[in-house]
């Protein structure tokens, strides 16, 4: 399934080089993946896998800097959307929700794992 951590701002956004490092940072396993010259994406920037023994996700950042894609299990997804949301300035509201927008929710500051993994079922 796939999900998005997303935000609404004219003015701010999360910087590619923020983010990298912040992923390499807090997440050392994780697998770059690098730019494909010969697909030009309008959409699609950071792109990244990040593997466990249980899960996978699959992820890749808006190139305005205001959506993080993810798709995977959901235990982890809502890892990284807890992640992403600490990049993003506290006075922005961030929303999870799925491709479908089945469901929709604030993520705050506080919110745990498991305050996401309800919101989505």
């Amino acid at each position: 399934m796939s999900y998005l951590v997303v935000f609404d701002s004219k003015t701010w956004h999360v910087d590619a080089d923020v983010l990298r490092d912040s992923l390499r940072e807090e997440w050392p396993a994780v697998e770059m993946q690098p730019p494909t010259p010969h697909i030009v994406s309008e959409v699609r920037d950071v792109h990244w896998f990040y593997r466990t023994e249980d899960a996978v996700v699959e992820a890749y950042t808006a190139k305005d800097g205001t959506c993080l894609y993810l798709m995977g299990d959901l235990d982890l997804v809502v890892k990284f959307a807890i992640w992403y949301r600490k990049l993003v300035t506290a006075d922005i509201d961030v929303i999870f929700c799925d491709e479908g927008y089945n469901f929709d929710g604030v993520v705050t500051l506080d919110s745990t794992e498991e305050d996401l993994v309800e919101m989505a079922r």
